[in-house]
């Protein structure tokens, strides 16, 4: 079926040990339950204590194989398979709905894609189900880690956390059946505990980023960022494209007699332009016209693919509020008239130097953790997670169909 159903044959693969025990050879001829005492009854005796022994030890095997196996030791906290199966199957949850867009738009599973998360561990080039996989390991380490020294700190979870942690529970719960809980080893006191871990390992960290953000000197990290060259230009313009697209899906040039066209149809709106109260809605019937409203911006050193050089320069030099001549521009590829709405904006600047300054602080706390989970001695055991394979765990237990039922009930409000 999957890697869980993998893991499980893993774990009844233990040696099977056969005691055989043979009564003495005797000359004589034993009636079984005959009064006789002495020898007679040591064959039934040895018989019988063999038994027992084989019985407790086939009990103790039974009880280790429905312990679930470990993944990983986190100093001395072993999270095991029923810990992993709820964050997998947050994961896979999310992914599975996307699977058969993905199979009919680019022909392969959406397990199969270059990985779409978020975990900058995860080497360039790896596909999604691998990627989710160090992610989920990784995401569940660090809350450990982190949880462990929050409580080590003296961090307690206050009243409003903990019936956020319950409602949390609640809603994670919501449309799965009793037989899909018991499969995905949850209940709403294990993810009550779960998501109360999380919110206060959350907490330590985000006291502990705010903490090391002092370190990060934000001047010195923004000293390159040009502000010349980012400063932005924000307009709203109508375009017409000369090129139009056939049934193949194949770009063409437009006719000459319809350029003369889209000219006298784009000079006439932007006559009308003049005059207008709203530039947003000149066109009022856009199934009728070619011509479309937009609204952008570009930067300095960006440029804008809509016109030549010579006249971005033009539309450089406009004033706010000010609306340009149309520009005919076919080496470009359209015509396009544009109005200026800020000639001088710092957002893409002010952008640049936010992007610099997370980066250097994520990379400070990053820092800072691994020094922490060394500290920690995490060990994974691969016997077992080497035969997981994301897209195959829960994704037989919760189907795409349940998700979509799920959904449809949470929406209608009418799921339990």
């Amino acid at each position: 079926m999957n890697s869980a159903k993998n893991i499980l044959n893993k774990q009844n693969n233990t040696d099977e040990t056969t005691n055989k025990s043979s009564a003495p050879i005797s000359n004589n001829n034993t009636v079984l339950g005959g009064g006789g005492g002495g020898s007679d009854k040591k064959p039934i005796i040895l018989g019988a204590i063999c038994v027992v022994i084989v019985l407790i030890l086939c009990i103790g095997v039974g009880v280790q194989q429905l312990q679930p196996q470990r993944v990983v030791t986190i100093k001395d906290t072993r999270l095991t398979m029923d810990d992993m199966m709820y964050p997998i199957y947050e994961q896979e949850s999310m992914y599975l709905p996307m699977e058969e867009t993905y199979q009919y738009i680019y022909g392969t599973s959406v397990w199969e894609v270059p990985y779409q998360g978020a975990d900058t561990s995860v080497a360039s080039g790896t596909i999604n189900s691998d990627g989710i996989k160090q992610e989920v390991l990784n995401s569940e380490t660090q809350y450990e880690v982190l949880y462990q020294e929050a409580v080590k700190d003296g961090y307690k979870l206050t009243d409003d956390e903990q019936k956020d942690a319950e409602k949390q529970a609640e809603e994670a719960l919501k449309g799965l059946t009793g037989v899909q809980k018991l499969q995905l080893a949850i209940s709403k006191k294990k993810l009550t505990k779960r998501f109360g871990k999380r919110i206060l390992a959350d907490r330590y960290k985000s006291d502990k980023q705010e903490e090391l953000n002092k370190e990060v000197n934000e001047d010195e990290i923004t000293a390159d960022i040009s502000k010349t060259d980012l400063r932005q230009y924000d307009i709203d313009y109508y375009y017409v494209p000369l090129t139009s697209t056939d049934s193949d899906g194949n770009n063409k040039e437009i006719s000459k007699s319809d350029k003369e066209e889209l000219a006298k149809e784009i000079r006439a709106l932007a006559r009308k332009a003049a005059t207008a109260k709203d530039f947003t809605t000149l066109i009022k019937d856009e199934e009728k016209s070619d011509i479309r409203y937009n609204t952008g911006n570009f930067t300095e050193k960006s440029g804008w693919v809509f016109v030549s050089e010579d006249n971005l320069k033009k539309i450089k030099a406009l004033k706010n509020n000010e609306i340009s001549e149309v520009f005919l521009d076919e080496k470009a590829g359209y015509y396009v008239f544009v109005k200026m709405l800020n000639n001088n904006s710092t957002e893409s600047y002010e952008n640049e130097c936010q992007t610099a300054i997370k980066t250097a602080q994520d990379e400070k706390y990053q820092e800072w953790y691994n020094k922490l989970e060394a500290d920690y001695n995490v060990k994974v055991n691969a016997d077992i997670w080497d035969d997981v394979t994301i897209g195959t765990v829960t994704t037989d237990i919760v189907t795409a169909e349940d998700l979509q039922k799920m959904s449809e009930e949470a929406s209608s409000g009418t799921s339990e």
